[in-house]
């Protein structure tokens, strides 16, 4: 189930980036069981190269969320509208049988307040009015700059997988995804590059309680 957020050096092209995508994506699709998901954050610079990478590795795309953050940094400049959201592609290779998990029931049972679109027992739409906060620690031993707060991590691990599965995450950086599936009772298999964001993983995994609660 990996995740995606990666920075590329300034003055890579987007036919670099689209042919990387689909590099990755292809292995993913590999190794991605078929009752896995398979979930990428993104941003308007990436969304159109990640959307049709699936496409032509034939990655249906089961639902696309978009996750309002409503306490975004304001644009300085003046000269543009504030972005103030991130989209999830949420896909499975599992084919026509869709043999994917999701626990419909705990979707419609997660209550967050911070929240503001979600209610106890109501559908879970595809908008998330998630505030970009962070605990104090998960920034502890240090941040990524494209950090997801624990919030979202967890409620992608707990409702497209189960107690046991492994949790894939072959950009983990400061290893948000490792931890909530750690604390979620998942296996987590992280993959970074960047020593000084492993070591801040590692540091937060160590210190971290095992099963917190998610409600």
């Amino acid at each position: 189930m990996p995740t995606h957020h990666i920075i590329f050096p300034k003055g890579t092209s987007g036919l670099d980036y689209f042919t990387f995508t689909c590099v990755w994506l292809k292995e993913a699709k590999r190794i991605l069981k078929p009752t896995g998901s398979l979930w990428i954050f993104g941003t308007y610079h990436n969304n159109g190269a990640i959307n049709m990478a699936f496409q032509i590795l034939e990655i249906e795309i089961l639902n696309e969320i978009v996750w309002y953050k409503r306490n975004a940094f304001p644009n300085l400049s003046g000269r543009r509208f504030t972005a103030s959201h991130e989209t999830l592609l949420w896909g499975h290779v599992g084919g026509k049988k869709r043999k994917y998990f999701f626990d419909y029931q705990a979707s419609k049972d997660w209550s967050d307040s911070s929240d503001l679109m979600k209610t106890r027992g109501k559908q879970m739409r595809t908008v998330w009015d998630v505030p970009n906060n962070k605990e104090s620690r998960e920034l502890k031993f240090g941040k990524h700059p494209t950090q997801k707060p624990l919030s979202i991590c967890k409620r992608v691990i707990a409702l497209s997988s189960k107690p046991g599965d492994v949790v894939l995450s072959p950009f983990a950086g400061v290893g948000s995804e490792c931890l909530s599936a750690k604390e979620l009772g998942r296996i987590y298999i992280g993959i970074e590059l960047d020593q000084k964001y492993v070591d801040i993983a590692n540091a937060r995994l160590e210190a971290s309680s095992v099963n917190r609660s998610l409600f």
